[in-house]
Parts: structure tokens; sequence; C-alpha cells
């Protein structure tokens, strides 16, 4: 497995897992003002990012990734750890797409 694709597929999970804990804590029920279509839209935006950063454009999914995972934490949407798993998924899809630019 190739650098990048082991960076995708890691982008990949990380974003899928926060994405799916952000569905979980919106089906759960949350606390404070935020609407559960509010938590699951940016969910559901989490989990896109990710499959973006797998099936090649990693620059787009990651900067979608990480845009989706500081607007989750500015607003509160969900735990800090579903927040830094988006991100962290986000940083590795940019990471990816600079590896594979440079090959």
């Amino acid at each position: 497995m190739t650098e990048k694709r082991l960076l995708a597929v890691l982008g990949f999970l990380l974003a899928l897992i926060g994405g799916i804990l952000l569905l979980a804590r919106a089906f759960g029920g949350i606390g404070g003002s935020t609407t559960i279509d509010e938590v699951a839209r940016r969910a559901v935006g989490a989990i896109l990012g990710g499959l973006f950063i797998y099936k090649g454009r990693m620059s787009t999914g990651g900067l979608l990734t990480i845009l989706i995972g500081v607007i989750a934490f500015i607003l509160q949407a969900g735990s800090i750890l579903e927040v830094v798993l988006i991100i962290i998924g986000g940083v590795l899809g940019i990471v990816g797409s600079e590896a594979r630019a440079t090959q």
C-alpha cells in the first residue's frame, strides 16, 4: 500500500468515525440550542468529506472535513472527540494530497 493510499484510508476512516459519532449524538438527544437537523447535516458533510478523501479528491475532502470540524467545534455540536477525529481526518487528506503531488 502506497503512502498516499494509506493516508487516504486513514483520513476516510477518521472522518467516517467522527461523522457517525456526530450522527449518534444527534439521534441520541443533544443539549443546547442546536437542532438535530443541523448536527445531522454536519455529520453527513463530514462523512462525504471522508468519501472525497478516499475516492481521490483528497484536497477537496480534506478542506471540507476541516471546515465541518471547525464549524462543529464553534457551535459545540459534538464532543471534543468527534471534532478532533473529523479535523485530523481532514488534515490527513490534505497531507495525502501533497504526498500525491510530489510523486
